[in-house]
């Protein structure tokens, strides 16, 4: 799987490049996530005004896409890495290796899909204190 990942870098993946463009972006909005969510429910809950928790809800948001443009990216080196095995069947011992190996290349791209699933529920959570306000 990381062997995909090298391959994809020397390649220039385009979605693995626009992956890595995002990652600064991504890296403050989701420092600011933290304290703008805890902060905003609690301004919410005092003083009724969503402001900061909208913004918070916001850069979350951005994490999230993240997490959903990530998985071409996985999936694609767990593919790539899988096919080096088709291509170098030699290297696997026996078949049951292989398919040992086909399945743990599977499931490392799975995890980014359960990591993405989590973003999304999180997402859908804190959006429902903004949505779901009564005045």
């Amino acid at each position: 799987h990381e062997c995909g990942h090298a391959v994809q870098h020397a390649r220039a993946y385009s979605w693995l490049s626009f992956r890595s463009a995002m990652v600064p972006v991504v890296n403050v909005a989701s420092t600011l996530t933290q304290w703008t969510l805890m902060i905003g429910i609690m301004l919410l809950f005092f003083t009724h005004n969503p402001f900061v928790l909208a913004i918070g809800v916001g850069a979350l948001a951005l994490v999230t896409l993240f997490s959903f443009i990530t998985l071409p990216v996985e999936f694609d080196a767990s593919n790539r890495a899988l096919a080096w095995l088709n291509n170098n069947y030699s290297v696997m011992q026996t078949r049951q290796e292989h398919e040992q190996a086909k399945d743990a290349l599977w499931w490392a791209a799975m995890t980014y899909v359960v990591a993405a699933l989590s973003a999304l529920a999180t997402l859908v959570y804190y959006a429902s204190f903004l949505f779901n306000r009564r005045n």
